[in-house]
């Protein structure tokens, strides 16, 4: 290959690659301010790293605005609640199988997390109707507050039950790990009500 050849294809490439648009070195200052929003907001909980760890991919659609922040944390918290309850389900599904002593008490923490898990989805219809104001706002808000220490309470039922019951080590485990995970983003959700959603 000539020099000429060789001297026009790095030509070619030096071009191209100056013409590729380079990326912002940092965020706009918006994003900085709802990022900052959004991490103040979580300082104000029990568990401020996990809090800011779910909620760090939604800044720039929850901007300052605390219905969103608080509706946003609360429909993860569903998520979390829906893969937890399946977690122990699982587990019933193989201790029956097994025909295993530990059945009723996994039988009863499936029962309790799925109360958990409808609890927090009538959480969420009742934040849809914040926005109204008025005295209905204050009635709704009281009832989100009802159904998030619901959940957080059945949460708890469910953990009791295996320290009572006939359960294997390993089980009692798994089941604690899932559903102390989950009992710590209610924690959150019900602190982000509680500071940022006034009556």
């Amino acid at each position: 290959m000539s020099r000429f050849v060789i001297i026009s294809l790095a030509l070619m490439v030096f071009i191209n690659s100056s013409s590729i648009p380079k990326t912002a070195a940092t965020p706009p200052a918006s994003y900085q301010n709802y990022k900052t929003f959004v991490k103040t907001a979580c300082n104000s909980t029990t568990y401020p790293t996990m809090c800011f760890k779910l909620l760090s991919p939604y800044c720039s659609t929850i901007k300052s605005d605390p219905i969103k922040l608080c509706t946003t944390y609360l429909s993860l918290n569903v998520k979390a609640a829906t893969k937890a309850t399946s977690v122990v389900s699982n587990l019933l599904k193989k201790a029956k199988a097994a025909s295993s002593p530990e059945v009723p008490t996994l039988k009863d923490c499936v029962d309790e997390m799925k109360d958990t898990v409808d609890e927090l989805k009538q959480a969420m219809a009742e934040m849809k109707n914040l926005k109204g104001g008025g005295i209905s706002k204050e009635e709704h808000l009281k009832n989100v507050n009802t159904w998030v220490s619901s959940a957080l309470t059945d949460e708890g039922t469910c953990t009791d039950g295996f320290e009572e019951g006939k359960v294997n080590v390993e089980t009692k485990k798994k089941v604690k790990k899932a559903v102390t995970d989950l009992s710590r983003i209610t924690s959150n959700t019900l602190a982000l009500i509680t500071n940022y959603l006034r009556y």
